[in-house]
C-alpha cells in the first residue's frame, strides 16, 4: 500500500526542508512542499497526509499574512486529528500560537550554533536521544508553551527551544534540518549579513565565527536531526 505524502509549509525560498528532505528520501516518505513563498496555497485540509512539517522564515507569527493563518488552522486540524506535527523555528511558533500561545521577541537574539540542553526526563531523551548538543539557529522571536506542552530543551540565551505536544508533536525554535548549503546562503545573503552585523546580543556569531564551525558540527547536527525525524516518523498516519 502506498503511503500517504508529507505536507512541508515552505514559507521563504532560502529555507526548504533541507535535511529532512534527505531524511525522507532515505526512508521512502514521499513530500509535498507546497511553496507559500511562489504564491502556493496553504492546504485547507490534513485528509490525505500523513503528517505536517512546518519549515522557518524571517518573518514573525504576529504579522497579518494570510498564510500564516492558514498554516495555524491547518496545525490545530491535525493536532485534533493525531496527525503528527513538526515545527522548525517560525514552524515551531506557529505549533505555539496555534495551540493558544503568545510569541514575543526571544530574551537574547541567537544565530549561530548554540548549545542545547535537554530536560531531565525521558521524554526529551526520546526526541533527542542526547542530553547536550550545538545545533543551529536563527531567530529573533520565540514561543511561549501552550498548555498542555512539555518542555523538553533550553538554551542559555532561549529558555524555550523545544517542547512536545502528547505523544506525536514537536515544536523546536532551532533549524535541525539545516544543511551547509542553507547556512552559506543565509549567511552569505545582505540581509542575513546586515541582521548579524546590526546585533549586540551574545547569542549571535559572526559569520567568520559561523563557518569555521560548521564542518565541525554539522555531522552531530544530523544526528540529532536523525533521532528526532525517527521519533516523530513512528506517529505517521498511514494510508
Amino acid at each position: 500500500m502506498p503511503r500517504l505524502p508529507i505536507a512541508v509549509i515552505q514559507n521563504v525560498a532560502n529555507d526548504g526542508p533541507g535535511y529532512f528532505a534527505d531524511w525522507a528520501e532515505r526512508y521512502d516518505h514521499s513530500l509535498q512542499v507546497v511553496k507559500v513563498w511562489a504564491g502556493e496555497m496553504v492546504p485547507t485540509s490534513i485528509a490525505g497526509y500523513a503528517g505536517l512539517c512546518v519549515l522557518g522564515g524571517p518573518m514573525s507569527v504576529n504579522d497579518e499574512l494570510p498564510h500564516l493563518r492558514a498554516t495555524e488552522h491547518l496545525i490545530r486540524e491535525a493536532i485534533a486529528s493525531d496527525v503528527p506535527v513538526l515545527g522548525h523555528c517560525l514552524g515551531g511558533q506557529l505549533m505555539a500560537s496555534a495551540c493558544g500561545a503568545r510569541i514575543r521577541r526571544a530574551p537574547r537574539q541567537e544565530i549561530g550554533w548554540i548549545t542545547i540542553d535537554a530536560e531531565a526526563h525521558p521524554t526529551a531523551l526520546n526526541w533527542f536521544g542526547a542530553e547536550r548538543f550545538e545545533i543551529f539557529q536563527w531567530h529573533g522571536d520565540s514561543f511561549e508553551l501552550p498548555v498542555g506542552a512539555q518542555l523538553i530543551a533550553s538554551s542559555e540565551h532561549c529558555r524555550h527551544q523545544a517542547f512536545s505536544l502528547g505523544r506525536l508533536h514537536l515544536a523546536m525554535q532551532f533549524h535541525c534540518e539545516i544543511t551547509a548549503e542553507k547556512i552559506a546562503a543565509w549567511t552569505s545573503s545582505a540581509e542575513g549579513q546586515a541582521e548579524i552585523a546590526a546585533s549586540d546580543s551574545p547569542g549571535v556569531q559572526s559569520v567568520t565565527a559561523i563557518g569555521a564551525q560548521t564542518a565541525r558540527l554539522l555531522p552531530q547536527s544530523h544526528r540529532i536531526a536523525e533521532a528526532i525525524y525517527r521519533r516523530w516518523a513512528s506517529g505517521l498516519r498511514h494510508a
